[in-house]
């Protein structure tokens, strides 16, 4: 099943696609629902981001051939950042290239997005948590980030820097999907899912042992290989993923 958060008179609500069509749900998609009445065609509906985090964290070196292309020693355990709720960026709206960098990076990444809370949560029991999964687009200021690793939360953190879309696919394995990261329409990431050091079922696990995910939050699971591609104004990004859908997000002027 896709779901979709979508503007529809004026405010966010959720939806359920269905070929062309957008349908209401009835009840919430954080506990038990089910089809209402049309609401409108895919077409004509305003994309929202289908996530409402409290928090959003990020796993970085995750992907074997990112790691070898870095040079980096492989981790022991999920590297972790955090991102905050504002860096959320709607599918197909403008980025403003930030004022702060030269050196604008995209990355593709497999998100899954929070159902119920987690908290001590297994790695075998770690996916009945997750409402479904999205495109992100961990958007990074590399000249910052390559100053000191310590400043990620400003390379990592700043305003529409986790764009999430196009909706949400509740029925997959998060295990064995195609991972690509498009540029202008040329393809600079080329990966799958299986590549991931750690999945997605054990950085879920991992987080619930020491903070609690509540629902709608976010997990960017990693990038694969040449996630850090340069970009520059009037760039298109976009981020595939087999059995999701394409994230698109567009490089406006500084401002």
């Amino acid at each position: 099943m896709k779901l979709a958060r979508i503007q529809f008179r004026g405010s966010p609500r959720w939806g359920i696609v269905d070929g062309d069509d957008i349908y209401a749900v009835k009840g919430s998609v954080y506990g038990e629902f089910t089809r209402g009445t049309r609401l409108c065609s895919v077409a004509r509906a305003k994309l929202l981001a289908p996530a409402e985090p409290t928090i959003i964290v990020a796993c970085g070196l995750n992907y074997m051939g990112e790691i070898k292309h870095l040079g980096a020693a492989i981790p022991k355990e999920p590297s972790l950042f955090f991102k905050p709720p504002t860096t959320v960026l709607d599918p197909g709206v403008t980025i403003p290239y930030p004022r702060l960098t030269n050196s604008l990076s995209h990355e593709a990444e497999l998100c899954c997005v929070m159902k119920t809370t987690c908290r001590y949560v297994s790695e075998k029991d770690a996916l009945k948590y997750v409402l479904g999964y999205t495109c992100g687009n961990d958007i990074g200021m590399m000249d910052i980030l390559a100053q000191d690793n310590k400043l990620i939360t400003r390379a990592k953190g700043f305003d529409m820097s986790s764009a999430l879309g196009p909706w949400l696919e509740t029925d997959l394995d998060p295990t064995n999907l195609a991972i690509k990261g498009i540029v202008n329409g040329k393809v600079i990431q080329d990966s799958n899912t299986r590549e991931m050091l750690f999945s997605a079922a054990f950085i879920l696990s991992y987080i619930s042992q020491f903070m609690t995910l509540r629902p709608g939050d976010v997990v960017f699971t990693g990038t694969p290989e040449n996630g850090h591609y340069p970009i520059k104004i009037g760039d298109v990004m976009e981020v595939d993923i087999e059995g999701i859908g394409r994230l698109t997000t567009p490089v406006g002027p500084k401002i």
